[in-house]
């Protein structure tokens, strides 16, 4: 698409762009926000430096791409339920969480549609977070794989990876409150982007469990095997943060992780994600 507001300039040639020409703390006018969400759609995450916002003008910005994810367990800042708070270090002691390629709540019914990530303080060297592009991870895949994949269901668990640290960080009790309100979903493996229509790998490490069609021996077998898969270097992109960057992805084909590579060094950023409006589907 040609782009006469924005520019662009792509970070990969698997998936994500820079986007400069537009200054996020101020309403985007119409041909504007046509420009974003497309370039969005094409290049499945964007990234914007030198932005200088309040908490309001990031909610304000968000909610151009639908209804805002309510307050959760993790924390959110105090006068905005949806600003949810990652300050390091000593967020997630103990806790297993970024560190493996993921998709945000990818356990619920209908997984979040985006989110947009505001760097406040970031470390000089280290931090960076990378994106994996699961339209291309499904077509790299030969054509006996794609069929595999394709007749699979996940089961999406948020603790199926960290469960004896919750207990040990919460307890028994508060790992039962944190299990009622996040129980595991079930999702296709392949799925269908609902607004470009193409098919994705919907596999998100941190959070699948197993595949309901297969045994044991096999489901072991499968999940190395994706879990490299994801992983070649033709797939993802991987950006460095400043103070005042911003990332926007699309959180129904892409997967990321963090880098945790900056040992005490202060971390934080604010993170409002678009609530998902369809479950994933063939």
């Amino acid at each position: 698409m040609k782009y006469n507001i924005i520019k662009i300039k792509p970070i990969s040639g698997a998936l994500g762009a820079e986007v400069s020409g537009v200054d996020l703390s101020k309403p985007l006018a119409k041909k504007a926000l046509e420009e974003v969400k497309s370039a969005w759609l094409e290049h499945q995450v964007l990234f914007f430096r030198n932005q200088l916002l309040t908490p309001e003008q990031h909610v304000a910005f968000t909610k151009n791409f639908g209804e805002l994810q309510g307050p959760g367990y993790m924390p959110t800042l105090d006068g905005y339920p949806n600003v949810y708070v990652q300050e390091y270090p000593g967020l997630y002691d103990g806790i297993v969480s970024d560190v493996t390629w993921h998709i945000d709540a990818s356990f619920m019914k209908k997984p979040l549609k985006g989110a947009v990530l505001y760097a406040l303080d970031v470390p000089d060297v280290g931090g960076d977070t990378a994106w994996v592009n699961l339209y291309a991870a499904y077509e790299l895949l030969s054509k006996p794989m794609q069929k595999l994949c394709s007749g699979l269901t996940a089961i999406h668990d948020n603790f199926h990876k960290n469960l004896t640290a919750v207990l040990e960080t919460y307890g028994a009790k508060g790992y039962e409150m944190a299990r009622k309100a996040t129980p595991p979903g079930e999702h296709p493996l392949v799925c269908r982007h609902p607004e470009t229509g193409k098919k994705c790998l919907f596999y998100s490490e941190l959070l699948i469990s197993h595949f309901k069609e297969l045994t044991e021996e096999e489901n072991k077998t499968l999940k190395e095997f994706l879990q490299q898969h994801i992983q070649k270097p033709e797939l993802y992109c991987r950006f460095k943060w400043e103070n005042n960057s911003i990332a926007f992805w699309d959180n129904r084909c892409t997967a990321h992780k963090g880098i945790f590579d900056f040992g005490q060094a202060h971390r934080l950023m604010h993170r409002v994600a678009i609530q998902g409006a369809t479950a994933p589907s063939k």
